[in-house]
C-alpha cells in the first residue's frame, strides 16, 4: 500500500472542529437555501440575538487543539487531528496524525489504539468516576501525540461519529454539491455510501458519507468526473471535506439565538468529552466569522509504509506534508512557523520520542512486502 493509503486522517477533518465550537458558543445556525432559490430567511424579530463576535477582542496566545473522533465500531480514534489557532493573524492551521502511526520505538500498537490503552490503564481505579476515567484516557493519548509530533497540546476534544451525525441533523444539514456518484459498501465497518451527483441537502447521514469516501469499488472502471475528483488517496478525501468546511463557515455561521440553539448545546455537552474553557474556544470560533482571516493551512505526518512482526505501520519520519502544494518539510519548521502555543497542559516529553531510522533500517518497505498482506484496502 501506498503511504496515502494508510493515511486514515481527516475523517471528518476541521468540519469538526466548527460543528463542536459553534455549539460551544451557542451560535445560530440558518440554512441556506440551494442557489436557485434566493429566499433566504431572517432571524424572527422576537429572538434574542447577540453578536458575540463583535464585542470580543480575545485570548491573544496562540492556541493548539487536538481532535479525536472515534471510528464507528470498537474503542480506537479514526481521526486525530491537531487544530492551531493565532490570535495575531486569524490563522488557523491544520494538523493531522495517520491512525497507522507507531507511536514508539517498542510499542506493538498504532497511536489509533492509545484512547483505548488509557481506559485499560484507568479502568481498575476506585478513586476515579466514568466520566474521569474517559477524561484520563483522553489525556493519555493527548500527551502520547504531544511526545510524537514535538506540538504542545492546549486542549483536546473528543466525540463519537454517531455525536457528529446528530449534531449535523440538529443543525439542519449543508447544502453542497457533490462532484460524482458516490458509492462503497463495506459491512465490516457499518459503511454504506450511496450518494448521488448534485446540489443537494446533506443530512447527517449523507454528511457522513461524504466525508468518509475515498476511493470506488474500481478506480478502472469508475466514471471520468469520479477519477476527476478521487483518486483513492485520503489526499483527495481531505481535499474534500475543506470544500464541506467552506461551504458550512458560509451558510451556518451568524448571531447567537439561545433559544433554537439550547437542544443542541445539551447534547453537544453530553457527548463530547473535552477540558477546554469558553474564553480560548471563543477566541478559535472567532477566527471563523472573520472575512478577511487567511485560508487555513492544512498538513499532514509524513512518513513510510512498513510491515513489522506481520502488522502495518505508519513511520513518521520527521517531515510534515502541504496537503495543498505536495511540498515536504522538516517537521520543527512547520511546528515553529504555524504550531507553536504558551501551553501549560501537555508538553512533549522529549525522553519519549524515538529515533526512527532505528525502525527503518531493519525493515523493508511494504512495497517490497506487499504479496504478504490480504491486499484490501478500505477507506
Amino acid at each position: 500500500m501506498k503511504s496515502t493509503k494508510l493515511v486514515y486522517t481527516c475523517s471528518y477533518c476541521s468540519g469538526i472542529i466548527l460543528f463542536i465550537l459553534g455549539a460551544f458558543l451557542l451560535f445560530n445556525i440558518k440554512t441556506a437555501p440551494p442557489p436557485p432559490v434566493q429566499d433566504v430567511s431572517t432571524p424572527s424579530s422576537n429572538s434574542k440575538s447577540i453578536d458575540i463576535i463583535t464585542k470580543y477582542t480575545g485570548n491573544q496566545n496562540p492556541i493548539n487543539f487536538l481532535v479525536f473522533i472515534k471510528e464507528a465500531s470498537g474503542l480506537n480514534t479514526d481521526t486525530m487531528i491537531i487544530a492551531h489557532y493565532e490570535p495575531s493573524t486569524k490563522q488557523i492551521s491544520l494538523l493531522t496524525v495517520p491512525r497507522d502511526t507507531k507511536p514508539s520505538n517498542n510499542a506493538n500498537y498504532k497511536i489509533n489504539s492509545v484512547y483505548y490503552l488509557g481506559l485499560n490503564k484507568y479502568e481498575r481505579s476506585k478513586e476515579l468516576s466514568e466520566a474521569e476515567k474517559k477524561h484520563k484516557a483522553v489525556e493519555y493519548a493527548t500527551q502520547t501525540i504531544s511526545n510524537l509530533t514535538n506540538i504542545p497540546i492546549d486542549y483536546y476534544i473528543y466525540l463519537e461519529i454517531s455525536t457528529v451525525r446528530e449534531i449535523v441533523d440538529r443543525l439542519g444539514g449543508v447544502y453542497f454539491d457533490v462532484p460524482a456518484d458516490l458509492k462503497y459498501t463495506d459491512p465490516t465497518q457499518d459503511l454504506y455510501i450511496d450518494l448521488k451527483k448534485g446540489y443537494q441537502l446533506l443530512d447527517g447521514d449523507k454528511a457522513e458519507q461524504l466525508l468518509r469516501f475515498r476511493k470506488p469499488f474500481s478506480l478502472s472502471r469508475a466514471s471520468a468526473d469520479l477519477k476527476e475528483y478521487y483518486d483513492g488517496s485520503d489526499l483527495k478525501r481531505t481535499e474534500m471535506q475543506i470544500k464541506f468546511l467552506n461551504e458550512l463557515i458560509q451558510q451556518k455561521v451568524n448571531l447567537l439565538e439561545l433559544p433554537t440553539l439550547i437542544p443542541i448545546i445539551k447534547y453537544t455537552f453530553e457527548n463530547v468529552i473535552t477540558n477546554t474553557s469558553l474564553t480560548d474556544t471563543l477566541s478559535l470560533f472567532s477566527a471563523f466569522t472573520q472575512a478577511s482571516r487567511p485560508s487555513m493551512n492544512t498538513f499532514k505526518l509524513y512518513g513510510l509504509d512498513k510491515r513489522i512482526n506481520n502488522a502495518e505501520y505508519f513511520i513518521y519520519i520527521d517531515k510534515i506534508e502541504d496537503i495543498k502544494t505536495r511540498d515536504r518539510f522538516d517537521a520543527q519548521e512547520i511546528i515553529d512557523k504555524y504550531f507553536t502555543s504558551k501551553s501549560n497542559s501537555f508538553f512533549p516529553d522529549k525522553s519519549k520520542r524515538y529515533d526512527y531510522q532505528s525502525i527503518l533500517d531493519s525493515n523493508p518497505s511494504n512495497s517490497e512486502t506487499d504479496s504478504q498482506g490480504d491486499g484490501k484496502d478500505k477507506p
